[in-house]
């Protein structure tokens, strides 16, 4: 459990630098372009994210998977890393010069051309640096990857809005997060080549790992990029049926919705390769305890920033964003409620994942975005945004109900009703108590953002730990393990 505390300590630690720097980028980044550009650079950069995860093939997680199952071997360890990089620069490679024969036949339209050609210098950097993280994640020394991590985001924000302020718009943007992942690919390379026996390895050792790495990666590449179509078809059928504009007013909704699950993105980041592990030893027990922790964390952490952002979603796009897009304010509540949902389902997924279940949980992630492409399509023309959130929030809440069938059928035990309705019978006071307080004092804004969460705060944590699932001594104990393992 400290070895699980750890980790998720240093993912907790990464995952909250970047929200914060990211909760100082956007409202810069609003004010520095207008709605429409702010549009436009979401689509681009949601159209390439899919593009990115598929030309990474998987290969972060299979590498993760893979390093923790054989972390005691240092030289199976350093052939694994070897192939695993020299994969993922094959991949970037091929990808790179598909999407070059693309631009070249006029298959992107022409609006998007110069801004794909600046992040296709990203490709290959990019996926040198998903091993790199992989490796360290894999090794349970997940601090390194997230120091990594941080500081391509802090150079790339750095330089983007400067480059964004004096003229060069989304091209300075995007230029900057290609030359972010360029430096951070060389400096992860460096680095491994500091803690890695790093060769060309035999054909036998290809034979050997390298089937095991692409095949594992290959299956979550199914489910990562279902994954990504699923948090990203909305925004794409928003810009196609609608303008930038109505993009720039949803992606005001997906930003704040999708920081609620901030936590779990977290827990799930860690369980991977810590199921991985405890699956190797054949030790089921410990993870059943492993889920236990995970599911209380996330719906504690979902119900504070879900119910928060919830009862202050007007006052804080109109702080956050700008008046502008206020408008959000009906959508946003409905994906927080989807998204409550998916950031419970983001806990158990990796666990089935490392346990052999991973075919089950693509087909249900696949789904899932089957059945918000069909509601988006079927509701955006129509409704616009509203009808986004409505197809969204659907298939979020469909993934949790599939995800549930297959740990019914695994070996795993289902957490009883006994155990989690005190748990989220705690959580609806909270949430009663505290929207009834918001909605029935009228204060400006900016006054309420000020005063709300930290009353909310203080408000929940005294309700769980009078409900005893927030344990004083048990947390003290756990902080206390944590800082002595740093």
């Amino acid at each position: 459990m400290s070895t699980l505390l750890r980790s998720v300590f240093s993912i907790f630690s990464g995952r909250l630098a970047n929200i914060l720097i990211s909760l100082g980028f956007t409202p810069i980044l609003v004010r520095i372009v207008s709605q429409e550009q702010y549009g436009l650079y979401v689509s681009v950069l949601a159209g390439f994210s899919i593009f990115a995860l598929l030309a990474k093939g998987g290969l972060f997680d299979a590498s993760r998977k893979i390093i923790a199952e054989n972390i005691k071997d240092q030289t199976k360890t350093s052939e694994i890393v070897s192939i695993s990089m020299l994969i993922s620069v094959g991949y970037g490679i091929t990808a790179v010069s598909i999407a070059a024969i693309g631009l070249r036949a006029e298959v992107v339209p022409s609006r998007y051309v110069p801004f794909v050609w600046i992040l296709l210098l990203a490709v290959v950097f990019e996926n040198i640096f998903s091993i790199v993280r992989g490796t360290f994640y894999g090794q349970q020394r997940e601090h390194v990857a997230e120091i990594l991590n941080v500081g391509r985001r802090i150079f790339y924000v750095v330089i983007g809005l400067n480059l964004a302020y004096i003229g060069y718009d989304l091209i300075g943007l995007f230029a900057a997060y290609s030359v972010s992942f360029i430096v951070v690919g060389v400096v992860g390379i460096l680095y491994i080549l500091r803690h890695f026996e790093f060769s060309v390895p035999s054909i036998e050792s290809i034979k050997r790992h390298g089937r095991e790495v692409a095949t594992f990666g290959g299956f979550q590449l199914i489910g990562g990029l279902s994954a990504a179509f699923l948090y990203k078809a909305d925004i794409l059928l928003v810009e196609y049926f609608r303008t930038s504009t109505a993009t720039a007013l949803y992606n005001s909704a997906i930003v704040p919705a999708e920081m609620i699950w901030f936590i779990p993105s977290v827990i799930q980041l860690a369980f991977l390769q810590q199921t991985a592990n405890l699956w190797a030893e054949d030790d089921i027990e410990g993870i059943n305890d492993q889920i236990r922790t995970g599911i209380k964390y996330s719906i504690l952490a979902l119900t504070l920033f879900g119910v928060g952002l919830f009862a202050l979603a007007e006052p804080f796009l109109q702080v956050y964003f700008g008046e502008n897009y206020v408008a959000a304010t009906s959508t946003l509540r409905l994906l927080i409620l989807g998204t409550f949902f998916f950031g419970i389902t983001r806990v158990v997924v990796p666990v089935f994942q490392a346990t052999g279940w991973v075919r089950h949980t693509e087909l249900m992630t696949v789904g899932a975005l089957l059945l918000n492409v069909l509601l988006n399509v079927a509701l955006v023309p129509r409704y616009g945004i509203i009808g986004a959130g409505i197809g969204t929030s659907i298939s979020y809440v469909m993934l949790f109900v599939g995800n549930v069938c297959i740990w019914l059928s695994s070996p795993f035990e289902v957490v009883s009703l006994r155990w989690i309705t005190p748990l989220v019978l705690a959580q609806g006071v909270f949430a009663i108590v505290f929207f009834a307080t918001v909605f029935s004092v009228e204060v400006s804004p900016l006054i309420s953002l000020l005063v709300f969460p930290p009353l909310g705060f203080v408000l929940f944590i005294g309700i769980n730990v009078v409900f005893g699932h927030i344990p004083i001594q048990e947390f003290r104990s756990h902080v206390s393990t944590v800082v002595k393992r740093f």
